[in-house]
Protein backbone atom coordinates (compact mmCIF):
# COMPACT_ATOMS: atom_id res chain seq x y z
CA UNK A 1 0.00 0.00 0.00
CA UNK A 2 1.41 3.34 -1.01
CA UNK A 3 0.48 6.71 0.45
CA UNK A 4 0.71 9.75 -1.78
CA UNK A 5 1.25 12.15 1.14
CA UNK A 6 3.00 11.66 4.45
CA UNK A 7 1.42 12.80 7.69
CA UNK A 8 2.78 16.12 8.89
CA UNK A 9 1.80 17.06 12.46
CA UNK A 10 0.61 20.64 12.85
CA UNK A 11 3.12 23.15 14.19
CA UNK A 12 0.64 24.20 16.91
CA UNK A 13 -2.00 21.76 18.19
CA UNK A 14 -5.52 23.00 18.88
CA UNK A 15 -7.99 21.37 21.30
CA UNK A 16 -11.39 23.09 21.41
CA UNK A 17 -13.22 20.53 23.54
CA UNK A 18 -13.60 21.35 27.28
CA UNK A 19 -12.54 18.59 29.66
CA UNK A 20 -13.57 20.30 32.91
CA UNK A 21 -11.83 20.67 36.22
CA UNK A 22 -9.21 22.98 37.71
CA UNK A 23 -6.50 21.87 35.29
CA UNK A 24 -8.69 22.02 32.19
CA UNK A 25 -6.31 24.37 30.42
CA UNK A 26 -3.31 22.02 30.77
CA UNK A 27 -4.86 18.53 30.93
CA UNK A 28 -5.60 17.83 27.28
CA UNK A 29 -5.27 14.64 25.24
CA UNK A 30 -2.80 16.21 22.81
CA UNK A 31 0.92 16.27 22.28
CA UNK A 32 3.09 19.15 21.15
CA UNK A 33 2.87 22.90 21.39
CA UNK A 34 -0.49 24.41 22.31
CA UNK A 35 0.62 28.00 21.74
CA UNK A 36 3.59 29.90 20.45
CA UNK A 37 5.93 31.79 22.75
CA UNK A 38 9.55 32.83 22.79
CA UNK A 39 11.65 30.57 24.99
CA UNK A 40 14.96 31.60 26.54
CA UNK A 41 18.10 30.14 25.00
CA UNK A 42 21.33 29.53 26.84
CA UNK A 43 24.86 28.87 25.62
CA UNK A 44 24.85 25.05 25.90
CA UNK A 45 23.76 22.61 23.19
CA UNK A 46 20.80 21.29 25.22
CA UNK A 47 18.00 23.38 26.69
CA UNK A 48 15.87 21.90 29.51
CA UNK A 49 12.48 23.54 30.07
CA UNK A 50 10.81 22.08 33.17
CA UNK A 51 8.74 22.91 36.21
CA UNK A 52 10.47 20.27 38.28
CA UNK A 53 7.78 17.67 37.64
CA UNK A 54 8.76 14.00 38.02
CA UNK A 55 9.55 13.64 34.32
CA UNK A 56 11.56 16.86 34.30
CA UNK A 57 13.53 15.65 37.31
CA UNK A 58 14.26 12.36 35.53
CA UNK A 59 15.73 14.24 32.58
CA UNK A 60 17.82 16.40 34.90
CA UNK A 61 19.17 13.34 36.71
CA UNK A 62 20.04 11.68 33.39
CA UNK A 63 21.88 14.77 32.14
CA UNK A 64 23.77 15.12 35.43
CA UNK A 65 24.78 11.44 35.33
CA UNK A 66 26.04 11.84 31.76
CA UNK A 67 28.07 14.88 32.80
CA UNK A 68 29.49 12.95 35.78
CA UNK A 69 30.64 10.26 33.34
CA UNK A 70 32.47 12.88 31.32
CA UNK A 71 30.04 13.39 28.43
CA UNK A 72 30.46 17.11 27.84
CA UNK A 73 27.90 16.91 25.02
CA UNK A 74 25.27 16.66 27.78
CA UNK A 75 25.89 20.20 29.03
CA UNK A 76 22.57 21.99 29.33
CA UNK A 77 20.83 25.15 30.43
CA UNK A 78 17.81 24.66 32.73
CA UNK A 79 14.82 26.98 32.54
CA UNK A 80 11.85 27.10 34.90
CA UNK A 81 8.55 26.81 33.05
CA UNK A 82 5.25 27.30 34.86
CA UNK A 83 2.90 24.85 33.14
CA UNK A 84 -0.17 26.36 34.81
CA UNK A 85 0.27 29.62 32.87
Amino acid sequence: MSHSTEYQPPKVWVWNKPSGGRFESINRPISGSTHECDLPLGRHPLQLYSQGTPNGIKVTIMLEELLALGHIEAEYDAWLIRISK
